[in-house]
């Protein structure tokens, strides 16, 4: 559940996975490439603009032996979400895809000239079948819709999305500039398809969707929204998604004008 004892603006987000899982964040980082900043042991995304909030991070230094997200408030507050199954089922994804190693993934970068050229966004998936919201989610609306750009999706699923915006916009000193690029998002969602839990990097290329269709015929294939989704294989117990889509101009805020949380 998430937890928070006090209110501030909504500073940073961070995706902690297990120090298992270092070696492997550490190569995800390099294929990742010019869309981070490295400070420390943290891997943070580029954002579209320095005096947007929140950053968005992940590293290796979980401090219990799974995944989790941390937002950071201003106050030195953390509200903290564990990233694990809490249903007690073992549902299994009915898509039809296998994981691939990083490294088979970055071999195949090289030799057709695959380049991610941004960060779209970041979020997790918590496994939930009970109808409606996943009680985490339920608690992060809630405690961070004063903090920061929380919006739900506009077509009415449980996709909600943090938007980075300028301090004034989220104390509501000034009107959301919907037309401004704004990246990276940070989408947070209730899964009904499958029990385990995934974490998402959502990334642009300049590459067509059908060439990357048939350079990654492993990967889950959304014919829909016109990307794949490359499952990476890694030592903890969640999944781990790369998501490519073909490179737009512009951005997709203004998909949200009219269903910020107030």
């Amino acid at each position: 559940m998430a937890r928070v004892t006090r209110a501030g603006f909504l500073e940073g987000i961070s995706i902690h996975f297990p120090s298992v899982c270092q070696s492997f964040i550490s190569d995800l980082s390099l294929l990742l490439g010019p869309t981070l900043l490295t400070e420390g042991s943290a891997h943070i995304a580029v954002s579209s603009c320095e005096d947007f909030f929140p950053r968005v991070s992940f590293d290796s230094n979980a401090e219990r032996g799974f995944t989790k997200a941390d937002f950071v408030l201003a106050t030195n507050t953390i509200v903290s979400v564990d990233i694990t199954n809490i249903t007690g089922m073992d549902r299994k994804n009915p898509s039809s895809y296998c994981q691939l190693e990083l490294e088979d993934v970055r071999g195949r970068f090289v030799k057709n000239d695959l380049e991610i050229s941004g960060i779209d966004h970041v979020g997790f998936n918590l496994p939930w079948f009970n109808g409606g919201i996943h009680p985490a989610i339920g608690d992060l609306r809630n405690r961070l819709k004063l903090s920061c750009l929380y919006h739900t999706f506009p077509t009415g699923e449980p996709w909600d999305f943090i938007i980075p915006g300028k301090l004034a916009e989220t104390r509501r000193q000034k009107a959301i500039d919907y037309e401004q690029i704004r990246k990276p998002k940070f989408e947070i969602v209730s899964f009904d398809k499958a029990s385990t839990p995934l974490v998402q990097i959502d990334v642009a290329s300049k590459k067509k969707y059908e060439e990357l269709s048939s350079l990654f015929p492993e990967a889950l294939d959304d014919q829909n929204m016109k990307n794949i989704w490359i499952y990476l294989r890694n030592p903890s117990d969640i999944d781990i998604c790369l998501v490519i889509n073909e490179s737009t101009e512009g951005d997709w805020s203004s998909f949200f004008k009219g269903h910020r949380i107030v």
